[in-house]
């Protein structure tokens, strides 16, 4: 009884201990994600000041600018602060247009103590005019102030750049906000573009707007068999590869042209040449996080030889014919078809696709015999691709 009163008096804190672990353990990854959003943020408004520099430099040269302070959120530590540092010297040293170039002053960050009539003064040099005047030489000639700040939903940055001198003047300044709400726009830090440029740039990838793609598909084209009489052909295997575009704004349209090759030792080879033109089925505009299903017809021309190829003839073929054909002459045929079918696009870089074919000129081939016809069209051959585009 006295362990079973135990268990019962400790049951509620354990489970209060869980429940406090799972708080603590929430609150940790939300305070995570916060201080990513904020990050890229920042990031993002450095790409934008640094940007603005490159498209009208404050100064008419290169000109040596100390990183003065940067200063941060209350609440995200040092942690932010190295981070913004590092990403404003990356940013500047990928962009030398702007004319600021980033350099080391010892003597300008150093703390120093100056004491006086009014009093003993303990400040950074550069914070500190009198101080600064008698140290003489420095690296720096300006010195760099940025300062972030978290107001509401928004973070601001608000930078300005003193020339080192005794009076200290602000010879530039600037502040510029966005929503911490609002995705960053991850801009390359060697490609800087403005805000707008570079939404229209992630819209264009969304859209596929003048996407151009190299598919390499491989593709088989099996032959329906004759009735009784006749030999049908073999199944044809198909390397293809060329151009595929989008004709449209959110590549409701696409287009393509390839070229293809098969071969078989000793059975046949042969080279082709297709059209299609494909239209989605799913949607107004590609999607890239579904699968998008598109419908497509198309023409293609092919150019076979080899001993395999001579079910392509008009006349009924048996296989005695096949044994007692002229082993050193290869059969040749060249002839057009047309085909309509489905792709299914995962990724918008892997496709699978399958389709019927009809080809005008067996119509009346005893050879070649019939998958079956729609409104009047019939259809000879049936084909499954599999598609990788690049």
């Amino acid at each position: 009884m006295t362990a079973l009163l135990a268990l019962w008096l400790t049951a509620p804190a354990q489970a209060n201990d869980d429940l406090q672990a799972a708080q603590s353990a929430e609150l940790e990854r939300v305070r995570a994600e916060v201080a990513n959003q904020v990050q890229l943020a920042a990031y993002d408004l450095i790409d934008e000041l640094v940007y603005g520099w490159a498209e009208d430099p404050i100064f008419a040269s290169a000109s040596p600018v100390v990183l003065a302070g940067v200063t941060v959120p209350v609440g995200l530590g040092t942690g932010l602060q190295a981070l913004v540092e590092n990403h404003v010297a990356a940013v500047l040293a990928e962009n030398p247009t702007t004319h600021v170039q980033l350099v080391h002053c010892p003597t300008c960050t150093a703390v120093v103590v100056h004491s006086g009539p009014e009093g003993t003064i303990v400040s950074r040099a550069y914070d500190n005019p009198a101080v600064f005047e008698t140290l003489g030489n420095t690296t720096g000639k300006h010195a760099l102030f940025l300062d972030i700040e978290a107001e509401g939903s928004w973070l601001v940055l608000r930078a300005r750049i003193t020339r080192l001198t005794p009076d200290l003047p602000i010879v530039w300044s600037h502040t510029l906000s966005t929503s911490t709400s609002t995705p960053a726009l991850l801009r390359q830090s060697d490609d800087l573009k403005s805000a707008a440029d570079a939404r229209q740039e992630y819209l264009d990838v969304l859209e596929g707007r003048d996407a151009i793609t190299v598919p390499l598909r491989l593709a088989i084209r099996t032959y329906a068999q004759p009735g009784s009489a006749g030999t049908g052909p073999p199944p044809f295997i198909w390397l293809q590869s060329g151009l595929e575009l989008g004709t449209t704004e959110g590549a409701t349209w696409t287009s393509s042209v390839l070229l293809g090759y098969s071969y078989i030792p000793q059975a046949y080879q042969g080279l082709m040449v297709q059209g299609r033109v494909n239209r989605l089925l799913t949607g107004q505009t590609k999607s890239l996080t579904r699968p998008n299903l598109y419908g497509f017809v198309g023409a293609a021309v092919f150019s076979v030889w080899g001993a395999a190829t001579a079910a392509f003839r008009d006349e009924e073929l048996t296989t005695d014919q096949l044994l007692s054909d002229d082993a050193g002459r290869d059969p040749r045929d060249a002839f057009g078809a047309l085909h309509a079918g489905l792709d299914l696009r995962v990724g918008s870089r892997i496709g699978l696709s399958s389709f019927f074919e009809t080809i005008p000129s067996l119509n009346d081939s005893p050879n070649v015999g019939w998958y079956g016809n729609v409104a009047g069209l019939g259809f000879q051959a049936f084909g499954t691709e599999v598609t990788f585009c690049f």
